[in-house]
């Protein structure tokens, strides 16, 4: 019974950590695969972005200070697809902050942000 008790809670700790992960409120979550990669990678950036027909754009960067990337999308309000998924091509070594800022119509913005991580070939950022 105490097994039990305890997988219980480790379940609903790791569901929690699982649905808080994201750094923004419920209109828009960040995902961002693989966290830690060698040089030169590919980074997989997932936005989910809640449909409302007040989202009008979407701005994705990855910056780690001596290497940018960034792309925007324009939304069509509820119309728009609830994913959006960028490849981050050929990153760099280094420590990425990935950056995505959804805009509305009236110009207010929903920031998340989550970090990468892309050794080179030695094992360092």
């Amino acid at each position: 019974m105490k097994g039990r008790l305890t997988l219980a809670v480790v379940t609903t700790i790791g569901l929690l950590a699982a649905t808080g992960e994201t750094g923004a409120s419920e209109k828009l979550a960040l995902r961002v695969t693989p966290n830690v990669s060698n040089a030169p990678s590919t980074v997989v950036v997932r936005a989910i972005v809640a449909q409302d027909s007040g989202n009008r754009w979407l701005h994705v960067e990855a910056d780690s200070g001596a290497f940018y990337r960034s792309s925007s999308v324009q939304l069509d309000g509820d119309k728009a697809p609830t994913v959006t998924e960028i490849l981050l091509k050929s990153l760099p070594s280094g420590e990425y902050t990935v950056t995505a800022k959804l805009k509305n119509a009236m110009g207010e913005e929903t920031i998340a942000r989550r970090t990468a991580l892309v050794l080179s070939r030695f094992g360092e950022p």
